[in-house]
């Protein structure tokens, strides 16, 4: 189990996500203590390519229940794609983010496009084990001062 992350200040016992890309696998912590784990789909391209999930420490901007998600602007993509109403999404590196993938079952083996993929019912679960809380009836949220987004670190 890995220590809370140092770049990022993470109170004593605050919730905080790993992601570590070796063993495809997402551990949800507070404080020391592991809360939760599951196996993750990660990006499968090498650092600093447009499909790598990148290495790092963050917090997530923005907490979504669904988006539609794609690479149509991207002019010089091989391959096209376009997924609607992605469940349970989290941003926290521009737009990479977790979120459920309902259209593979490839959890444990990298695959995506540089997102974290998770079995929809694990995605829903973080979802609402994490800050910032979704008010009932919301469909998204972001993060304030006093309630900043979950810290993700990805190794």
């Amino acid at each position: 189990v890995a220590a809370p992350p140092s770049e990022i200040d993470v109170a004593n016992h605050e919730r905080w996500i790993d992601v570590e890309l070796s063993t495809q696998t997402i551990l949800v912590m507070e404080g020391d203590a592991p809360v939760y784990a599951t196996l993750v789909s990660s990006g499968r391209g090498k650092q600093g390519a447009y499909n790598a999930t990148p290495i790092g420490t963050y917090r997530v901007w923005a907490k979504l229940t669904s988006a539609n998600m794609d690479n149509l602007e991207d002019e010089n993509a091989n391959r096209y794609y376009r997924m609607e109403t992605v469940p349970w999404v989290q941003f926290f590196s521009k737009g990479v983010a977790l979120h459920g993938a309902f259209w593979h079952h490839s959890f444990g083996h990298v695959r995506s496009h540089g997102c974290v993929n998770l079995a929809p019912r694990d995605a829903e679960k973080i979802f609402y084990m994490t800050n910032p809380r979704i008010p009932a009836g919301w469909t998204a949220v972001l993060p304030t001062r006093s309630e900043p987004g979950v810290v993700v670190r990805v190794r």
